[in-house]
């Protein structure tokens, strides 16, 4: 019986073979960058090409269907709140709102330079 990897090489002239390398190849890069798993499949598919006059084959046709799953990366999430009639909001429904206003330091001065750095100066 011949090798599997001499039937690979020579399947197609040897595109399924490179096919194949490259499917891997993708696949590890896709692993390495997501954190996330994947697959490569080989499936050999062997169909009776020709019968012979008593009814037993001697020619077959063979075809390499590859499957490649790449993971996928994570897909983010949000937060919401739910409303009492089921809508969706970014505040909690049954916390009152805080209105925030600006007060200014009595006995202290400030400035601001280019960066938004704020130094404060004791009045």
């Amino acid at each position: 019986m011949k090798s599997f990897n001499i039937l690979l090489a020579e399947l197609n002239e040897g595109s399924a073979h490179a096919a194949l390398t490259s499917d891997l190849a993708e696949l590890l890069r896709t692993v390495q960058n997501t954190g996330r798993g994947g697959s490569l499949t080989l499936k050999i598919k062997v169909a009776p090409a020709t019968r012979n006059n008593h009814g037993s084959v001697d020619k077959v046709n063979i075809t390499a269907d590859r499957k490649l799953e790449l993971p996928k990366p994570e897909q983010p999430s949000d937060f919401f709140y739910l409303t009492d009639e089921g809508e969706t909001t970014r505040n909690h429904p049954r916390q009152h709102s805080l209105e925030l206003r600006e007060v200014a330091a009595p006995n202290a001065s400030f400035k601001t330079d280019a960066d938004g750095v704020i130094t404060f100066k004791e009045a």
